[in-house]
């Protein structure tokens, strides 16, 4: 389904999110339902995964209230937006940099995930999205 479309139905204001994430355009983007073997590999919790351009969601939270799958897309368009300007490789390696230096220093798999510098960002311009509808 595209992303364009996820977040109008959820009442989101698509031309001022394209402003926050350009260059990435919603509507270009697509969101597939993550498969049962795709899932098996994420932790208890995880809803929604981004790998460069494609964007995977659990389908139980695509089939359940729009807001919530709109706010999870937001997110999730933000790290499609940091794929595209870091590449994939750099990417990924910080990523799993940061995650694994939050472990290594004695921190919860929870707390190190919420501690990755491109998750806080993807939290934070999240937030400011949904409060401006």
């Amino acid at each position: 389904m595209n992303a364009g479309r996820i977040l109008r139905r959820a009442g989101y204001d698509t031309d001022g999110l394209r402003v926050r994430i350009a260059p990435v355009d919603p509507d270009r983007i697509n969101v597939w339902p993550a498969s049962r073997i795709f899932r098996r590999f994420w932790r208890a919790g995880i809803s929604g995964v981004t790998h460069g351009k494609f964007v995977f969601v659990d389908p139980e939270m695509m089939r359940g209230d729009p807001k919530r799958l709109g706010r999870l897309v937001v997110h999730e368009l933000v790290h499609v937006r940091q794929y595209m300007a870091a590449g994939y490789v750099r990417f990924v390696t910080s990523y799993l940099k940061e995650y694994w230096i939050g472990r290594i220093g004695g921190k919860s798999p929870r707390d190190s995930y919420l501690d990755i510098s491109l998750e806080r960002e993807a939290r934070e311009l999240t937030a400011q999205t949904v409060s401006a509808i």
